[in-house]
Parts: C-alpha cells; sequence; structure tokens
C-alpha cells in the first residue's frame, strides 16, 4: 500500500481482503449483503475494485457481518484509519502460495449437502484426476452443485486452488469470461484470463462452472480454451445439458434411491433418499426420528418425490408446520406445497416449479409438446409407443428419435438402463416432471383427451399383432416388447373402463395376458384388470379367459389360494378342450397340487388325453410339461418322468421351443431318484435356454446348486447360491425356498449353525406366505436337523415324530433326499399318535408354524 492515504494500491488491496474473508466466512455476495443491510451490487463493486474509498459506515457493517473482533484493521485497510502508515492484513493473490484456507474462491460445500452419493464422489475424484473436462449433467434440483462442490473439495490438495464461478446470473454467452475473472477477484472488463491461467502445474487449480444450461456456448468455448491451452487446469461444469466437447467426459446424476417397497424398516432406514429427508426435516424439527411407525409413510412420500433432492428439500421444510402424513397427502398439488421457503441458490432453484420451467421454457416447441404428450404415456415407454400414440403437429413422425435425444440431453427424460437387453430402449419421465408436463398438456385444450384416446387405439391395435406370438421363434421377443409399455397399457386399460368400453377393455387384456407374466412386480396389476373385466363383460366363456388370466398371474406372484381361486371358476365358464380351457384346467391341477388337494391328482390323466387330441402342439407340451411338475410334488417321479419326457420330445416340432422350468423339474426328478449325471445334463439345458441377463435367474441358479450340492462340490454350489440370494431380494419367484433350503444344509455341513436356522426359518415364512404347501413338506426335515444342531433336541425329536406319522399315513410322500435328511435326524424319535388327519394342508401348516415358534 502506498504510505499516504492508502488510495495507489488500497483500492484493490481492501477489494481482495473481503473477498477472502468472505469466503473464509462461506458466504456469497448475496448473504454477506443481507446481513450488513448492503446491497448486492455494493458488494460487487467492492469486491471488483471500482470503489476508491468505501465510506466508512459501509466498512464498519461489514466488519459486524463478518464476525470481526477487531475492525480496525480492516477499517485501516479501506483508508479509514488512524495513523498515517497503514499495515495491510495478508492478503493472498490467487497466483502465489498461500495456507489451504485461503486456496478457495466462491461457494463452499454444504457440511452435510451430499447423502448416499459416495459411490459417485469416489468416481468423480477420480475422473478429476484423470481427465481435464468433467461435465455433471442431470435435471434441476438433483444436486448436481452440492457433488461437484464436494468433489472438488476432495480433490484438491494443499497446492490447489478451487474457484466456484456462479453463472446463474451471467445472462449473455460472451459474459461468461467476465465472470470467470470476478470469481478470481480479478476487475470486471480486464482481458487477462490467459495471465490468470497461464503457468499452472497440473492439479494447481480446478475451475467449477456451477449452473451453465443457459449459457452453453460460452462455456463451451471458455472451456475448450483451458484444456486446450493450459495444462495445468481442471474445470468440472454443472449442466441440464452437456457441453457437447471432444475432451468432455459427462457423467449424469441420477435422483437418491428410494425404498423399494413400505414393509422392511432396515431398507427404508437405509434409503438415501429417506436418509436426506429425514436430515432435513430434523432441521426444523429437532424431535423428529424414523420409526417403524412413520417408516412407510416417509417411504412413500419419498418414492412420490422421485428421491429429487430439492423436492425432498422443498418437503422437509414444509415438516415445521405438518405432518409428514399431511405432506404426502398434499402431494396432488406438489407445486404449491413445494413452493417455498428457500431462500437461497439460483433463483430458478427456490421452487420445484419454477425448477422444472426452466428447463422446459428453454425447449424447442416441437420437443416440448412431445414432452406434454409423453405425460399420458405412464412410465416407462419406448420409442414406439411414442411414435404411435404422440405424433402429431408439430411433431412429425421421423423426428420422434431426435426429440426423445433432445428430452434426454436436456436431463428432462431418462433413460432406463435396467434390463435394456430384455426390453430395449426404454424412458421415463420423473414425477414432478410428468406432472409438469400433464398439466402443460392439459392446459392445451381437448389436447389430454384426444392423446389418451389414442393410446387405448394403439394398444387396441398392438394386441392384434401378438396374435400367434404364443407359437412364433420369436415369442420372447414380442411378449418382451409388448411388456416394454406395460404401463402404458395401464393407461389405456384406465381410459376404456372411464369410458365404459369393457369389450374394448377385455381385449387388451385378453391380447397383452403373456407380457404381464415376464415381471412378476406388475404381475398384479394383470390380475385387477383380469377380474375386473371378467365381472363385466356378458360373454361368459371371455370372462372364464380372463380369469384364467388371473389365475396364471396370482400364481406367479405366489398367491397360490388366489391361483386356485380363480382357475375354479374358469374352467366352469370354458369348454375344457379350448386352448384356454386347458390352461385354464392345467392351473387348477398345479395350484391344487401346491395345496395338496387330491381331486387335482385325479384330473390328470383326462388332462393330458386331451391336451394331446389338441391341435396346437405346443399347448399339449406344455399342459403335459405342467402335469408332470404336478406329479414331482407328488412323489410320482417315475409317471412325472414320463410326461416331462413327452415335453422334451415335442421340441422337435416348429412352435414348440426349450422351457427352463420343464429342465428344472426333469433335473429335480433325476436328482430325486439318484441319477446325478442325468440331473446335471438337465439342469444345463435349463441354464441355457434361459435367457442370459433374464432378471430371475434364481430358480437356474438354485437348481445348478442342488446338483453340485449332492455332488459333494460344496464351494460351486456356495457360489451359485450367492448369485440366486442376490436375485432374490429383486422378486419373488417360483423356486426361492430352495435356495434357502440348500443354504441351510451347506451351512449346517459348514458347523454354521446360525446360518442355518435364519436360511430354514426363512424358507418355511416364504412357504407359509405363499400357500406352497406341498413344498414344506421338502424343508420340515431340514428343520428337524437344524433344532438337532441347535441343541434343541426335544423340539426336533417332537417334529420328527410328526413328519415320520405323516410319511406313513399321509400322501404325498416326502421326496427322497428329504426322507433321507430325517432318517438322519431322527434315531431317537418315535412316530407320533393320531395319524392320519382329515386335512393335509392344514396340518401341515400346523407343523410349519410349530417349527417358526422352535427356531424363533
Amino acid at each position: 500500500m502506498s504510505d499516504t492515504d492508502g488510495r495507489a494500491d488500497g483500492r484493490r488491496g481492501f477489494a481482495d481482503l473481503l473477498l477472502d474473508l468472505r469466503v473464509q466466512a462461506g458466504l456469497s455476495q448475496e448473504e454477506l449483503a443481507e446481513r450488513a443491510g448492503l446491497s448486492v451490487r455494493s458488494i460487487r463493486e467492492i469486491e471488483a475494485g471500482r470503489v476508491a474509498r468505501p465510506r466508512k459506515d459501509s466498512v464498519r457493517l461489514l466488519a459486524s457481518a463478518l464476525g470481526l473482533q477487531d475492525p480496525s484493521q480492516f477499517l485501516a485497510a479501506a483508508g479509514h484509519g488512524t495513523g498515517r502508515r497503514v499495515v495491510q492484513p495478508s492478503v493472498v493473490s490467487v497466483a502465489d502460495p498461500a495456507p489451504t484456507g485461503l486456496r478457495w474462491r466462491g461457494t463452499r460445500p454444504i457440511p452435510d449437502g451430499l447423502v448416499g452419493r459416495e459411490q459417485e464422489l469416489f468416481e468423480l475424484e477420480g475422473l478429476l484426476r484423470q481427465n481435464r473436462l468433467v461435465t455433471l449433467v442431470g435435471p434441476g434440483g438433483v444436486g448436481k452443485t452440492e457433488l461437484a462442490l464436494a468433489a472438488a473439495d476432495r480433490f484438491s490438495g494443499a497446492d490447489t486452488t478451487v474457484v466456484v464461478v456462479d453463472l446463474t446470473t451471467v445472462q449473455r454467452d460472451a459474459a461468461v469470461p467476465s465472470a470467470i475473472l470476478d470469481a478470481f477477484g480479478t476487475a470486471p472488463g480486464t482481458s487477462d484470463l490467459d495471465d490468470v491461467l497461464s503457468g499452472r502445474r497440473p492439479g494447481d487449480l480446478v475451475i467449477v462452472e456451477d449452473n451453465a444450461e443457459h449459457v452453453l456456448d460460452g462455456v463451451a468455448t471458455v472451456a475448450n480454451r483451458m484444456v486446450r491451452s493450459f495444462p495445468g487446469v481442471g474445470v468440472l461444469v454443472t449442466s441440464r445439458i452437456p457441453l457437447g466437447l471432444p475432451d468432455e467426459v459427462v457423467r449424469r446424476v441420477q435422483v437418491l434411491a428410494v425404498p423399494a417397497n413400505d414393509e422392511n424398516f432396515e431398507e427404508i432406514a437405509a434409503s438415501p433418499a429417506v436418509e436426506m429427508f429425514c436430515r432435513r426435516v430434523a432441521r426444523v424439527r429437532p424431535d423428529f426420528v424414523l420409526t417403524p411407525a412413520n417408516a412407510p409413510t416417509v417411504a412413500r412420500l419419498c418414492r412420490r418425490l422421485d428421491g429429487l433432492p430439492l423436492a425432498l428439500e422443498l418437503a422437509a421444510a414444509r415438516a415445521g408446520s405438518l405432518s409428514v402424513e399431511a405432506i404426502l397427502a398434499a402431494l396432488d398439488d406438489r407445486f404449491r406445497l413445494l413452493s417455498g421457503p428457500r431462500r437461497f441458490g439460483a433463483p430458478h432453484q427456490r421452487t420445484l416449479a419454477d425448477t422444472i420451467a426452466w428447463s422446459v421454457d428453454a425447449l424447442s416447441d416441437a420437443a416440448r409438446q412431445l414432452l406434454y404428450r409423453c405425460s399420458v404415456l405412464g412410465s416407462p415407454f419406448t420409442l414406439e409407443a411414442v411414435a404411435g400414440v404422440c405424433t402429431g403437429d408439430p411433431i412429425d413422425g421421423l423426428d420422434v428419435p431426435m426429440l426423445l435425444a433432445e428430452l434426454v440431453e436436456k436431463s428432462l427424460l431418462q433413460p432406463v438402463l435396467e434390463f435394456e437387453q430384455l426390453y430395449g430402449t426404454r424412458y421415463k419421465l420423473l414425477e414432478t416432471i410428468r406432472e409438469h408436463a400433464y398439466a402443460g398438456l392439459s392446459s392445451q385444450g381437448s389436447d389430454l383427451v384426444e392423446f389418451r384416446d389414442r393410446a387405448v387405439t394403439w394398444c387396441s391395435t398392438y394386441v392384434e399383432g401378438l396374435e400367434g406370438a404364443w407359437s412364433s421363434p420369436d415369442r420372447d421377443r414380442r411378449y418382451r416388447a409388448a411388456h416394454a409399455n406395460s404401463a402404458l397399457f395401464e393407461v389405456a386399460l384406465e381410459r376404456a373402463v372411464e369410458l365404459g368400453e369393457w369389450d374394448v377393455a377385455a381385449r387388451i387384456v385378453l391380447g397383452f395376458r403373456i407380457a404381464w407374466q415376464y415381471q412378476a412386480s406388475v404381475a398384479e396389476s394383470g390380475i385387477r384388470w383380469a377380474t375386473l373385466c371378467a365381472a363385466q363383460v356378458s360373454d361368459k366363456e371371455i370372462s372364464g379367459r380372463l380369469l384364467a388370466i388371473a389365475g396364471r398371474l396370482s400364481s406367479l406372484t405366489g398367491d397360490i389360494r388366489g391361483a386356485r381361486r380363480h382357475y375354479e371358476e374358469a374352467r366352469t365358464l370354458i369348454p375344457g378342450e379350448t386352448e384356454m380351457g386347458l390352461v385354464a384346467r392345467g392351473g387348477w391341477v398345479s395350484s391344487g397340487s401346491h395345496l395338496l388337494d387330491t381331486q387335482s391328482l385325479a384330473e390328470i390323466p383326462a388332462l393330458v388325453d386331451d391336451a394331446r387330441k389338441h391341435g396346437d402342439v405346443q399347448r399339449s407340451a406344455t399342459v403335459q410339461a405342467t402335469c408332470g411338475l404336478a406329479l414331482l410334488r407328488w412323489g410320482r417321479l417315475v409317471e412325472a418322468k414320463e410326461l416331462l419326457l413327452a415335453w422334451e420330445a415335442a421340441l422337435v416340432n416348429p412352435g414348440v421351443y426349450p422351457d427352463e422350468i420343464a429342465y428344472m423339474a426333469l433335473s429335480r426328478v433325476d436328482l430325486e431318484l439318484g441319477n446325478l449325471a442325468e440331473a446335471r445334463h438337465w439342469a444345463v439345458l435349463a441354464r441355457d435356454s434361459q435367457a442370459s441377463d433374464d432378471p430371475e435367474r434364481t430358480k437356474v441358479a438354485g437348481c445348478l446348486a442342488m446338483v453340485e450340492f449332492h455332488d459333494g462340490r460344496y464351494d460351486e454350489a456356495r457360489a451359485l447360491l450367492d448369485q440366486a440370494d442376490a436375485d432374490i431380494r429383486g422378486h419373488r419367484g417360483y423356486f426361492d425356498y430352495l435356495v434357502m433350503l440348500y443354504r441351510s444344509r451347506l451351512a449346517r455341513a459348514a458347523g454354521e449353525v446360525e446360518q442355518a436356522r435364519v436360511s430354514i426359518r426363512d424358507a418355511v415364512n416364504r412357504l407359509l406366505l405363499e400357500g406352497r404347501v406341498v413344498y414344506l413338506l421338502e424343508v420340515l426335515p431340514e428343520a428337524v436337523a437344524v433344532l438337532h444342531a441347535l441343541g434343541r433336541s426335544d423340539a426336533g425329536d417332537a417334529l420328527c415324530g410328526q413328519l415320520l406319522a405323516w410319511q406313513r399315513s399321509m400322501d404325498p410322500p416326502m421326496l427322497p433326499t428329504a426322507w433321507a435328511v430325517l432318517q438322519e435326524s431322527c434315531e431317537s424319535a418315535s412316530a407320533a399318535d393320531g395319524w392320519p388327519e382329515p386335512d393335509p394342508a392344514a396340518a401341515v401348516q400346523r407343523l410349519a408354524n410349530d417349527v417358526l415358534t422352535a427356531l424363533s
């Protein structure tokens, strides 16, 4: 500084001092202005060095707002000292070495701003070390800024300067360089960006350019020059749209993971979306904690908000005056509810509506209209559905792929990557964006009605194209393509029912029936529609066909009693020799075998005879395989193998295709008969006939694990069960109980008794829940062995006596592998009295409930 009045170099010196003190305090210019009672413009002018000598009262206000204990030096730096010579507090320029605390310029990360982002943070830190230009892309409110700031903070070392450039208020592309210079603390209007960037060593400087989407060309131009001309500079950009540069590495920031269900408290508590919501609620309600009582409501709330951090934050802010239940109930008008109070951040991110509108308003007219129209499709949906339902002025069908790409690029549409090989390319709208788009479509006169009606027409035409798919070589591809649009079929059915067009709804359900079977999680919707339409259509045979579909889907979802009920009614309405009649009868036999109903067993000969007379070889083979599996459950191993081999022989016919379930049944039969080599042969065929990316791999992995176990290859069996365990967490399948059963057998063999107890208890629980009573006869002998291993011999012997009595007096008998386990565990037990019992299913369920008590 000058020795006279402090003005020669003091103007710039005080500007740097104020900037450094503000940054150290973690304040933005707006926040400092609010604290000091000054205008933002005044702060900006002082920090830019454009004010020669700030007013003394303004400097005092700034000192107070910054919390300075002794403001004398601060006043002296501004030219208001008492002596001739002022000692300037040290102010470090960006280019010079500095303590770590002074090497961050601009907004700092919030200490607890990130939740559930550890993996992304780790990956992003690595990307910054390996790449010069990284862009974080995602929808508004997804948390790009906090992730970028946290990554820059983690990446930066003692010799790294981080400069954060907030581009929110920059209105023109040409102003981007000036905004960067301002962030460095240089005077606006200068052209010394090259000087600021030159001479940097790699890792010495990271520039974070935040909120770049509205000045994309300007940011891209400067970023390209930085990475091409200044090798010591790293650039991290946040934007809703990629820059489109050749050196750019793009990472999409996803919403926070939400709970998959409302029941499991541990899973709900572990959800990042739930954790963030609870943290933010605690800021306004310190007494709030997640409990088993409120967890289901919190889980539903987080799902409704898509796990979008901004929406979670705004909803949590309402918890000071509303209960979580009230917030959830008010989400039907989410944009009104989530309108504040948020007084910080970019202006377009202070309400949820502003955040979405910021992106939507920047779209071309055609892209905006496509976004609006996609809101009626449900989620997810395919390009085929968009082209079929959403075209028409101003959208040309040939432009749909390009427009979808624009919506994805601008983070308004999300590609669905899960099971992409199975179902092809799909897209989804976040619920928040969908509601905004739906409101936009609703505001356009009759457009909403028109496009909902189009959905009905398109789905009706689509299912006509599925006729004959069951026997076609590409049936899996065709049905999976249909399944990919299952959400749109929901929309069409809702509209058809709203119009009272029950026959149309029934045709859609009948045509779509197989597609619902590809994913158990959506099969429940098919049950609802099938039973609803069955009760409304006048044609009794159509009603019966719909109920047969409901029976099949009920079996898939684990509701065996519901399946039995639907099949029972269906077989009274459909001629038994027709294709759907055979389906209903086969389902009735299968569900009855699960429930130990001897009438089902008696139906098999006539059903097989009628199936063999049927003209459709595929249907005939399927019925025989179904009956073979039912006979396996009843311990009729030789008869079961005969029917299953008849199915296998039918594979030489056109239109008859391999089915992993039938191959698995053959493997089980030979395993029970002691033919280990043949069991392995069938298990391998089951594996080879299943799609490599089928989401329900549990059944095949479990089948192979059984073979490996009985071959003494325990390590191989354990590896397959580990694979199957991972699949079980995502769905409920036919043979999950076998995975749990063999997990128990392996654990018991290894002396891991507690693991065996947990596994066999879970297997019993699962079978009781689903009503698959017959399989309990395989599991209960293992429970006896586990009880003995636990030292609970009295309970083990008591259960063993009951099972010995069953084997002596009841039907079906235990399968050989289960019987062998029981005999090994029951040397001291004798058969219980009081058998046979009149209700076999009730007797087995009673034993299972006793086991749960003993294992608790």
